[in-house]
């Protein structure tokens, strides 16, 4: 439910908060104060295309909020979860922000969101229905639900999909099966071939960095001997750098006892020498290990070319060679033992399809005795409306093909996850005239009244807790109009409803009543808007009865409306 919507410096407004409650919220106010742009605004937050030319002169950004409770709005809370985005207070915050360079950002509870998603959760939170649409109503893709939702067919629904799942898995599956007999005495050539090379390699994790490691020892044999042994007889040939620190150590031991500095200077040497000493023996053995052979560097390069060869048939790598061949084995062990397995998924499939073909037709017969009813109780509330003689008609269609799951009819039909049927409704807005797609089929005006009509009828099928109609009173007056409003207050009995209208038998029954005003902001018009009390809501209506001029009897008029909304228990 939308409980408040702020507008920054969007098209004449300037810096507006209005906030919201349920039931039956009107917005009345003199042409051109600003509540389409009130419509406009609520529109850009909830995704809808947003143009620089909307932004207040001599601003450089403007912004539009919008707070939501969804306490009880389980898939927006399913959207925000999935896409990472906290809503442990059941409060969602929309924000949309759009900059004079035509760059724009949205925001959900101040997590950057793309547009995608923010239609995506804005499809959950409100319809808008008028001049202005956002609505999910004309959507093709929505009148299934709809219709389903209506017949309270979800059970069934959710069956078919569960079998369609099953059924495209078990596809998948046989899928895997469908190779001729030459292409799997072809498999199994190659993968007995591949096996056989990576086993007799005897390959082991890391031996191709080690191989590299001594291949490079190897080619540097001769200058690694000589520089090694150059240093080894500095350090401990004869006149080294280890004889001359006996030497050294000899003579300051026999003065040490008389000076504590020499016995301090002894202690290094004493420790460079045990070093040196550990140096020299690393160094001698090292040396005595130093392989010219040119035998070995054969096998070691040898050994490295088998692995780069083997890395170019099954991997990049050592471990991924070896995972090529435990593959192998797999798909081996699969070609072999897997037509007794096909056999059996074949029979599987055939009885998830005789399941199929029973819930899907069973949901289509069930979909049209709905769709009787729907046509049947809409245009009961058309009449209602003063739309008498529209014609409401939902269309149930299969789709053909050859390679369709379901049989039926002599037919083959393409199973989807929601079962066989394509739903959409159409409508004949006057007598004589061909149906045609619902959002063809009306004015703007009678658009509304059309909403309002099947939103009356699919009210407990709707998820969607807040509804806005503008100008829902075009083209009605009088008994019409009180009917009108008589049904939209019945529509906001347990959700929000707002609606932007001009007459006076409307707004007579509003839970509560906002007048849209042009105002000042400085030295610039802006719109305003007001909550009004008890008798400024009697002043509005008597507005709207007798023009500029509101007089005593208009006022009476105003206070009787009023009164015989609350007393038939709907005001």
């Amino acid at each position: 439910m939308l409980t408040e919507l702020k507008i920054k410096n969007f098209v004449i407004i300037e810096d507006l908060a209005i906030a919201f409650g349920k039931g039956l919220n009107i917005l009345t106010g003199e042409t051109g104060a600003g509540k389409s742009i009130l419509i406009d605004a609520l529109s850009g937050v909830l995704g809808e295309k947003m143009t620089t030319d909307m932004i207040r002169t001599g601003f450089e950004k403007s912004s539009l909020e919008a707070l939501f409770d969804i306490s009880g709005n389980a898939p927006v809370k399913q959207i925000l979860s999935v896409s990472g985005i906290d809503s442990d207070d059941d409060m969602l915050i929309l924000r949309r922000e759009l900059y004079t360079s035509g760059k724009g950002r949205s925001f959900a509870n101040s997590v950057q969101i793309p547009s995608s998603k923010l239609k995506e959760i804005s499809e959950y939170l409100i319809d808008i229905h008028g001049q202005n649409e956002h609505q999910n109503i004309v959507k093709v893709s929505k009148h299934r639900e709809l219709l389903d939702s209506f017949g309270g067919l979800e059970d069934d629904v959710s069956r078919i999909r569960a079998l369609h799942e099953r059924l495209q898995n078990l596809k998948d599956r046989l899928n895997s099966f469908q190779i001729d007999e030459r292409e799997k005495a072809r498999r199994i050539e190659f993968n007995s071939f591949a096996i056989r090379e990576i086993e007799a390699a005897k390959l082991k994790t890391g031996e191709e960095e080690e191989l590299r490691n001594e291949s490079h020892l190897l080619a540097n044999a001769e200058k690694l001997f000589r520089e090694i042994n150059a240093a080894s007889q500095l350090l401990s040939g004869e006149g080294g750098i280890v004889q001359k620190l006996k030497m050294s150590d000899q003579s300051l031991s026999k003065i040490s006892e008389y000076d504590p500095e020499i016995a301090g200077i002894l202690d290094t040497i004493k420790q460079s020498l045990y070093s040196l000493e550990d140096a020299a023996v690393f160094l001698r053995g090292y040396e005595k290990h130093i392989d010219f052979s040119p035998e070995r560097i054969n096998q070691v390069e040898e050994r490295l070319a088998l692995i780069s060869s083997l890395k170019k048939k099954y991997g990049d790598s050592i471990p991924e060679v070896l995972g090529y061949a435990e593959k192998a084995r797999k798909e081996m062990e699969f070609i072999t033992s897997g037509e007794e397995e096909a056999e059996r998924l074949k029979a599987e499939y055939k009885q998830a399809v005789r399941e199929a073909k029973d819930v899907a037709l069973r949901l289509s017969d069930r979909r049209r005795d709905a769709a009787k009813r729907l046509e049947e109780r809409v245009m009961k509330e058309l009449g209602d409306l003063g739309m008498a003689g529209t014609l409401f008609r939902v269309s149930i269609q299969r789709e053909t093909s050859p390679e369709g799951e379901i049989e039926a009819d002599n037919k083959r039909y393409a199973l989807y996850p929601h079962g066989l049927d394509r739903i959409e409704f159409f409508l004949s807005a006057n007598v004589g005239e061909d149906l045609r797609q619902l959002r063809k089929a009306a004015s703007g005006g009678e658009m509304s009244r059309i909403m309002l009509a099947i939103k009356n009828v699919i009210l407990s099928a709707d998820i969607v807790e807040s509804l806005v109609f503008d100008e829902v009173d075009a083209g009605i007056g009088g008994k019409i109009a009180e009917i009108v409003g008589r049904k939209l207050k019945a529509l906001a009995k347990d959700r929000q409803v707002l609606v932007v209208t001009h007459l006076p038998q409307i707004a007579a029954m509003s839970d509560a009543h906002f007048s849209v005003q042009k105002g000042k902001a400085g030295e610039r018009v802006t719109t305003l808007v007001k909550q009004l009390n008890p008798k400024e809501k009697v002043k509005e209506i008597a507005r709207m009865l007798a023009g500029e001029k509101v007089t005593e009897l208009s006022v009476k008029h105003a206070e009787e409306m009023v009164r015989n909304a609350e007393r038939v228990g709907i005001g």
